[in-house]
C-alpha cells in the first residue's frame, strides 16, 4: 500500500467526520501504516476500518440501551451462585438467558422470599436481553402503579403507557411489596394487558404466594385473576425455595468480626 500526503489523510479524516463516522476518522491513519507494514490488501484494510467503525457504534448503542434500561446493577450468569439455590434449575436459567423467552414472548415469573436472589435473576436477562439488541427497562412495581396512578390525573396516560408498553423486556420488581388500592391495581392491569396483546416479555419477581394475590389487588379477586391469567400464559415460573443471600453475608460478616 503505497503512502498518501498528509493532506489526503486530513481531508479523508475530515469526510470520515462529516459521515459522522468518528472511529473510522480516529484510526484510519493507524491502521493505514498497519495495513502497510502487514502487507494487507485496500479491501482487507477497508475492512478493518469498517470493524472499528462498527464495533464502536454497537458499543455505543449497548450503552445508550442500557441506560435507559434502568439497572440496579449489570449481572451476568456466572455472578449467580447456583450452589446456594439448587432449588434453580441452572439450565433453565442459562435457556432464558439465550433470550428465547424474548422472541417468543413469555413471560417469566421469579417467586421466593426476600433476598433469595430473584432481584438478581431478573438483571441477569434483563441485561443478557439488552446486550442481544432488545429494548428493556426495569421498574419497582410501587414506582410503575404510582406513576400510571399520576398518569390518570395528570392527562399523560397514554405516554407513560407507551413508556412501559413499548420495550421488549419489562421486569417489575417486588410485586407484592406492599398492596395496592383499586386505581394502582387497574393501572397495573392495563400494562399487563397492554404488554400481553402485543405478545412482549414481563419479568415478575414476587414474595407472594399467587394464591395471596387477590388480598394485593386491592381485596379484587378479579383484577388479581385477570393479571395472573395473563402473566401465567406460557409462562417460565421459576420458584426458589433456598435461603437469603442478605442473611448469608450477614453472617459470614459476623463471623469475621469474631
Amino acid at each position: 500500500m503505497s503512502a498518501h500526503p498528509g493532506g489526503i489523510y486530513e481531508a479523508v479524516k475530515d469526510d470520515l467526520g462529516y459521515l459522522k463516522l468518528t472511529k473510522a476518522a480516529e484510526v484510519f491513519a493507524e491502521l493505514a501504516e498497519q495495513a502497510k507494514a502487514q502487507g494487507l490488501s485496500h479491501v482487507e484494510y477497508l475492512a478493518a476500518v469498517a470493524a472499528a467503525e462498527a464495533a464502536h457504534s454497537r458499543d455505543r448503542r449497548l450503552q445508550a440501551r442500557m441506560r435507559f434500561a434502568h439497572l440496579p446493577w449489570r449481572h451476568t450468569l456466572s455472578d449467580f451462585d447456583f450452589s446456594f439455590q439448587p432449588s434453580v434449575d441452572k439450565k433453565l436459567v442459562e435457556d432464558l438467558a439465550s433470550c428465547r423467552f424474548v422472541q417468543e414472548g413469555r413471560p417469566v415469573m421469579l417467586l421466593g422470599q426476600p433476598g433469595t436472589g430473584k432481584t438478581m435473576l431478573a438483571s441477569i436477562l434483563l441485561s443478557a436481553a439488552v446486550e442481544a439488541g432488545y429494548r428493556g427497562f426495569f421498574t419497582s412495581a410501587g414506582d410503575l402503579v404510582a406513576n400510571m396512578a399520576a398518569a390518570y390525573a395528570d392527562g399523560s396516560f397514554s405516554t407513560r403507557m407507551r413508556a412501559y408498553s413499548g420495550p421488549s423486556v419489562l421486569v417489575i420488581d417486588d410485586l407484592g411489596l406492599v398492596g395496592f388500592d383499586r386505581a394502582q391495581a387497574n393501572a397495573l392491569f392495563q400494562v399487563i394487558n397492554r404488554r400481553y396483546e402485543r405478545g412482549s416479555s414481563t419479568i415478575v419477581t414476587t414474595n407472594r404466594s399467587l394464591s395471596s394475590w387477590g388480598e394485593l389487588f386491592g381485596s379484587d379477586p378479579v383484577v388479581a385473576a385477570a393479571v395472573l391469567d395473563r402473566l401465567l400464559h406460557r409462562a417460565v415460573v421459576i420458584n426458589i425455595k433456598g435461603p437469603s443471600f442478605r442473611l448469608r453475608e450477614h453472617q459470614a460478616l459476623t463471623e469475621a468480626h469474631r
